[in-house]
């Protein structure tokens, strides 16, 4: 057959179709293109081409045969099939004078070799290649430096991977291939991802995404789930890595398909699912296996011990069974040993670490010694998780040897580690999530401190790991328009969703413009985690130095549930005192009780008989949950709690021995609140939201008690004017309804004259040491995230600043709010101390008053 150049160039096109098949993991189609180009290529009487064509043919035929060498070994699993291609390859690329094309015969045999799990031999090819680079074209460039970045990467060496990507996408955009400068923006990101720098390896994961938004090979969900498990955002991770799991089946990429599984196990386990953990971490296994990747095979077994480990925080295991559990973990040790690191794990080590573990469950403490002293230092490249890992474990077999000092210099390092992960992150939401990483550490922290019986020992230990993830997230906040567009749009959807009656007629359409207001919020959610942090992380607070600034008869009780029991730690000006208050199970009873109860009362729709019984069951719960929780204590006068869920959604100021006393919570001991200073000039806003009865006046009436007030009313409170005031002014007070969303806490809402005001648009403010009233509906509910970090508004504003925050944290019903608020604004004016001016308001009302001051310990 002869040719001509019109020819030639409709050839090449077809391969670079091919190409972009095989990119999009369409390997039998990759195939079945590859064979008919190659068929025509190879009818070419190539004798009888001139030599500028002969060159051109032999570009066109090596390529088709290194390009069907990807598509066979996908779809085939045969290595010596797709081997004998780059060898026919090889061929023609000797007999061409075209040199470049030897070297893409070296780039193409590194290809097979890395897809097959020989990473150093690939390594080795990709270099030599790199050596003769300047002869390729753009875009074989980007794809020899993408390659060699992902050797670089599985062996742990993710600056030189880095290096590599960036030079790929450089080469990639100059070539115009929209497909390969995606694939490199995404590598970019996951280098990012394992250097530490999470919102930078999302923002390069997103422009990825931007570039090829319809590519459904798994990979990216993998690459992005990755970083929200590192991020903490288990749930998130999860989500995507059950798609990516099942994209990866499809298109057959055995080897990513197993990291898919694998990392889907680390997410189950971290959301303590320790069956399906071990399920899918024993999956996992075998396909690493069949994928020829020894060392990520013995991770996942690695896993699956873990989650066995995890289980025994409800039931210890017998000594026996921690011996086996240990046997089978150093057994995967030695199978590790041989298999080398692969992305910054090393196998051997993490057997080693959970057989230690298990030793010491088995009271064998001098072997689990000898097996954690093998696993040495961290290496370069070490992943966080791992770090943490042996730390904990560090910590556990010092305390277990009796080595106290021992053990918190682990512990204190890796909170420090955490830390130091923690500035990174730049949302709320982020910053509490990343907890999830210290939940291990901060059990044994606290476990080692309960058995030493000091109430000093354990206070601090609870500090130490609440502060790692406590105070302020990002402190200046981006400028992110798209991110500002997306909340207007869902506050639109959503305030048209509230003006529809209120009948079955309309419920279909609320509920479709609810649906769509969520996928809004959610799109702002994810724009959040690309922000990097920029603020300081708060030093734990200790018992000591909370003794020395208590004043007379000041109480702090720091409450937590550990071991199955409720227990408390009580400090005064004198010292400290352990209490055990028993099963937490009653408290929570009578918490939920108290709740339901002022729901009803608050309710004026339910017929007068019922509310008076409700009342009287109010009564009786909160002088039950009185005795139980606060009686132990024996605080007369001020009390700073410090509690999680559910203590802290407690209407602690309407116990009956805490009826005008000064009442603080937090769900941390924070520090940095300044002394109160009565008779300085306040600027105050004050403002009503739509359907709340005695909304306007109650904002009229607190303006009234200060000098120079704002007050907004009607149309006039905005949400763009109430969040102007936040970052303005020394008092906001809004009587607005409002919403606490357990599912998605940044997104709790007050109900302004233009829609919901969400908590996420406060994120990042700085605000000026503010008093913030919040005299709407259970706006002061919390819910704990993974790891037991605290989520809601009233958290995120005293992240951000706040002095105080006054919320209820149950139905407040709108009369009684009109009553208390301003009596309690005329003592804040006389006092500007938010908890004796809530303590006196509540004092004088004629019914509990569900409204709660979370703030921080004072002169700390």
């Amino acid at each position: 057959m002869t040719v001509d150049d019109s020819r030639l160039e409709s050839l090449a096109s077809r391969l670079k179709e091919a190409r972009e098949l095989n990119k999009r993991a369409r390997w039998a189609a990759g195939e079945a293109a590859f064979r008919r180009v190659l068929d025509e290529i190879e009818a070419i009487d190539v004798e009888r081409l001139p030599d500028a064509r002969r060159r051109v043919w032999d570009g066109l035929a090596v390529r088709g045969h290194l390009g069907l060498s990807n598509s066979v070994l996908m779809r085939t699993d045969s290595l010596d099939d797709a081997m004998e291609l780059c060898f026919q390859a090889e061929k023609l690329a000797q007999a061409s004078s075209d040199t470049s094309l030897a070297t893409l015969v070296q780039l193409q045999r590194g290809v097979l070799l890395i897809r097959t799990g020989s990473t150093r031999a690939a390594l080795d090819h990709f270099s030599q290649a790199c050596e003769n680079a300047e002869m390729l074209e753009d875009e074989e460039r980007a794809i020899l430096l993408l390659n060699r970045g992902n050797a670089h990467s599985e062996l742990g060496m993710f600056d030189a991977a880095l290096r590599d990507y960036q030079e790929s996408y450089e080469h990639a955009a100059q070539s115009g291939n929209v497909m390969s400068t995606s694939f490199a923006l995404g590598n970019i990101g996951y280098a990012l991802y394992a250097m530490g720098d999470l919102p930078g390896a999302l923002a390069s994961m997103e422009r990825s995404h931007d570039l090829t938004p319809d590519r459904d090979d798994g990979i990216p969900l993998l690459a992005r789930a990755e970083v929200l498990f590192d991020s903490g955002l288990l749930e998130d991770a999860e989500r995507l890595l059950r798609t990516a799991v099942e994209q990866l089946a499809t298109v057959g990429w055995r080897a990513d398909h197993a990291e898919a599984e694998w990392f889907h196990a680390r997410c189950l386990l971290g959301l303590r699912q320790y069956d399906a953990a071990r399920r899918t971490a024993r999956r996992a296994s075998r396909r690493f296996a069949d994928a020829g990747n020894p060392s990520m095979a013995a991770l996942a077994q690695v896993l699956e011990l873990e989650a066995e480990l995890g289980a025994t925080r409800f039931e210890a295991p017998t000594s026996a069974v921690a011996r086996r559990r240990a046997e089978s973990a150093l057994e995967v040790a030695r199978e590790g040993d041989g298999t080398g690191a692969f992305l910054g794990y090393h196998p051997g080590h993490a057997a080693r670490l959970v057989a230690a573990r298990w030793l010491v469950l088995a009271g064998d403490i001098l072997r689990a010694r000898r097996e954690f002293d093998v696993v040495g230092r961290d290496s370069p490249g070490t992943p966080l998780t791992f770090r943490i890992q042996r730390l904990v474990v560090a910590a556990q077999l010092a305390f277990a040897e009796h080595n106290r000092a021992r053990g918190l210099r682990a512990v204190r390092q890796g909170f420090r580690l955490l830390r130091e992960h923690r500035s990174r992150l730049g949302a709320v939401e982020s910053v509490t999530a990343a907890a999830v990483h210290g939940v291990d550490l901060q059990l044994v922290d606290v476990g080692a401190a309960l058995t030493t019986g000091r109430p000093h020992a354990l206070f601090d230990a609870l500090e130490r790991g609440r502060s790692t993830f406590a105070g302020a997230g990002r402190v200046t906040p981006p400028d992110d328009p798209a991110a500002a567009e997306l909340l207007a749009e869902a506050r639109g959807l959503l305030g048209r969703a509230r003006e529809l009656p209120a009948d079955g007629v309309h419920a279909a359409e609320r509920e479709e413009l609810t649906r769509r207001a969520g996928l809004l919020q959610n799109q702002v959610r994810e724009r959040s985690w690309l922000h990097a942090g920029d603020a300081e992380v708060d030093q734990p607070v200790t018992a000591r130095e909370t003794v020395r600034a208590l004043g007379a008869g000041a109480v702090v009780a720091n409450f937590a549930v550990f071991g199955g029991r409720l227990r408390a730690v009580r400090l005064d000006g004198h010292g400290a005192a352990l209490l055990d208050l028993g099963e937490p199970s009653g408290v929570e009873e009578r918490v939920r009780r108290v709740r339901a109860d002022i729901a009803v009362a608050a309710n004026e729709h339910i017929p007068p008989p019922l509310r008076a019984a409700a009342r009287a069951s109010l009564d009786r719960s909160l002088k039950k949950l009185d005795d139980a929780v606060l009686a132990p204590l024996g605080a007369d006068e001020d009390l700073h709690v410090v509690a999680r869920e559910p203590l802290l959604g407690i209407p602690w100021a309407a116990l009956p021995s805490r009826r005008g006393q000064r009442t603080s919570v937090n769900s941390h001991v924070a520090r940095g609140r300044r002394d109160a200073r009565p008779g300085t000039r306040r600027r105050l806003l004050a403002a009503s939201g739509p359907g709340v009865a005695h909304g306007a006046g109650e904002a009229d009436a607190v303006g009234r008690q200060w000098p120079g007030a704002t007050v907004l009313t009607g149309r006039a409170a905005t949400t763009a004017a109430v969040r102007e005031a936040f970052a303005t002014h020394d008092v906001v007070h809004l009587a607005a309804h409002g919403r606490h969303d357990a599912d998605n806490p940044l997104f709790a809402s007050i109900e302004l004259a233009d829609g919901p005001l969400f908590a996420h648009e406060l994120d990042g403010m700085r605000l000026p040491a503010s008093v913030v009233v919040l005299a709407a509906c259970e706006v002061g509910g919390s819910s704990e995230v993974v790891g037991g970090e605290v989520l809601g508004l009233t958290s995120v504003l005293l992240r951000l600043g706040a002095r105080a925050v006054v919320a209820a944290v149950a139905p407040l019903p709108d009369a009684l709010a009109a009553r208390v608020m301003p009596r309690f604004h005329a003592h804040l004016r006389a006092t500007d101390d938010p908890e004796a001016a809530l303590a006196a308001a509540c004092a004088e009302a004629d019914q509990p008053v569900p409204l709660v001051c979370f703030a921080a310990l004072e002169s700390l």
